[in-house]
């Protein structure tokens, strides 16, 4: 299935996450450490499913449930949940905690760009845009 490559994916061990990280290459990895106890956990978890597909591609996301891989929370110094990381070749570019999809949003920005085919403009490149077409207009006439 072609969706297959565009979901989340759950660690299943140290290991596993190392190889993902590994062949991830020059993608960005957008790690989340939780827990199935969490609440906050379980409310971010459908729009990482969605930004999973918008950035097929570009950016792996993982999960990482803090209670069944205990050693790479230590490794990575988790003790809020949830808590991500994005990491490139092997390097941890940022590590943020919280559920706020927002902020979740606005680092992997930061970090990966924004979506493909996703249009969104800054309100000052709709104020200039919305200022030449008003031009554009007002010449005509």
């Amino acid at each position: 299935m072609a969706n297959a490559n565009k979901k989340v994916i759950v660690v299943e061990s140290k290991t596993n996450f190392e190889n993902i990280i590994g062949e991830a290459g020059n993608k960005h990895v957008l790690v989340e450490f939780f827990a199935t106890w969490c609440g906050p956990c379980a409310l971010i978890g459908p729009r990482l499913e969605q930004m999973a597909n918008e950035y097929a591609g570009r950016m792996i996301i993982l999960k990482i449930d803090v209670d069944d891989h205990e050693e790479l929370a230590v490794q990575y110094e988790i003790t809020s949940m949830p808590t991500f990381l994005i990491i490139k070749n092997k390097v941890t570019l940022t590590q943020f905690v919280g559920s706020n999809a927002e902020k979740v949003e606005s680092n992997v920005v930061k970090f990966v760009g924004k979506p493909e085919g996703v249009k969104t403009a800054t309100p000052e490149a709709a104020g200039t845009s919305r200022a030449v077409t008003e031009t554009t207009k007002m010449d005509k006439n």
